[in-house]
């Protein structure tokens, strides 16, 4: 019964896989299937797309090994790497985590998980919000300021749903609400996250793969009452005096589509005593927003004794948006950290941080808390 279920899993891996874009058509943009049809050949395509900040990574643990995180994703994180990755939770799990990024803006991400009926599902649920705080208004005659000051957020939640088909095999979704408000002005959309986890152990090494989809969803289109004008009336009558009021037309915004990624990934524990261990992964992402990205990773993880470890990570993630980087910008994709865990009783608390360099826009710093119980 083992090896049949583990044939059906290989097929619908094979299966996702040859649906989705390959690598070659991946890299030129074609096909119905394929995140990156109807990008335009050369350019970044980064701005292209509504709601950007959904591709904002979450959990210093992911971002430290570049974000090839998707197949090793096995805490609570998992809601934003690959929901089949929470099938891999055994506690109830909470994670809060905040992500500095450039000109003051700040990214924040909450989630919780429970696993249920005998750990062969887990539900999990999360929050996410980006606030840029008070900005002030400039225009092109005063582009110092006008002295008028204006806010904008984005926010995004939702619920998670993994299931174990049987201890090789799982998968996940999630269904998420996004919502942009600029200025009064607001728009949203609802999207879908899909993705499935194969692990396997070859020749004493356990080895995960994984194939998911973020951001599957609806366009977005900003409205509100800031787009509402007052027109003067049309002169229909030159010449003659005739009373008319002006009219109410309301201005219309372009429709934008969600940053949908396709991303293909793997990691290997290379290293599995009672001491250390060393897990490393690997990923591939088709995106909408901008070309082709790669990504490796690698996490290190010290045992100090039965209640407690450290772990030290690091990555890179290779992006084509930008070229002809020098100088400290050539480390753009550069990501380091550490974790700490430490066992309290029945609780379980792990403390992360990350560094992520941004190239041109220097680097930005996550910090994450995770509590198991």
């Amino acid at each position: 019964m083992a090896e049949k279920t583990k044939k059906y899993a290989v097929l619908l891996l094979l299966g996702l896989y040859l649906g989705a874009a390959s690598p070659g058509r991946a890299a030129s943009g074609t096909g119905t299937a394929n995140p990156g049809a109807g990008r335009v050949s050369g350019l970044s395509g980064v701005g292209t797309r509504a709601a950007e900040f959904l591709t904002i990574p979450v959990g210093p643990r992911a971002v430290a090994m570049g974000g090839a995180y998707s197949a090793a994703a096995d805490d609570i994180t998992a809601i934003y790497w690959n929901p089949a990755g929470l099938g891999f939770i055994e506690q109830r799990e909470v994670f809060l985590a905040v992500v500095e990024r450039p000109l003051d803006i700040r990214y924040t991400y909450g989630a919780v998980a429970l696993p249920v009926w005998e750990n062969r599902m887990v539900l999990g649920a999360f929050l996410s919000i980006l606030g840029s705080g008070e900005q002030e208004v400039t225009t092109e005659t005063q582009p110092e300021g006008t002295g008028e000051f204006y806010s904008a957020y984005s926010m995004s939640a939702g619920g998670a749903l993994a299931y174990n088909f049987s201890d090789r095999f799982s998968a996940g979704i999630v269904v998420k609400s996004v919502h942009e408000d600029i200025y009064g002005l607001t728009q949203d959309a609802v999207a879908f996250d899909m993705g499935t986890n194969y692990h396997e152990v070859v020749y004493g090494y356990p080895v995960r793969l994984a194939f998911t989809i973020t951001n599957l969803g609806t366009n977005m289109q900003f409205g509100g009452d800031r787009l509402r004008v007052k027109l003067p009336p049309e002169d229909i009558y030159p010449g003659n005096d005739i009373g008319r009021l002006d009219r109410l037309a309301d201005r219309q915004t372009g429709a934008f589509k969600l940053p949908t990624s396709f991303r293909i990934s793997g990691s290997v524990g290379l290293i599995n005593s009672e001491l250390y261990s060393l897990l490393t992964g690997a990923e591939f992402s088709e995106n909408s927003n901008q070309p082709v990205s790669f990504s490796a990773g690698a996490e290190l993880t010290r045992r100090l004794n039965d209640k407690s470890m450290v772990a030290f990570r690091a990555g890179w993630c290779a992006q084509q948006d930008e070229q002809e980087l020098s100088g400290n910008e050539s480390l753009r994709g550069l990501s380091l950290g550490a974790g700490f865990t430490y066992r309290l009783y029945k609780l379980t608390i792990h403390a992360d941080y990350a560094y992520r360099n941004l190239g041109i826009l220097s680097a930005n710093h996550t910090y994450g808390l995770s509590l198991q119980f």
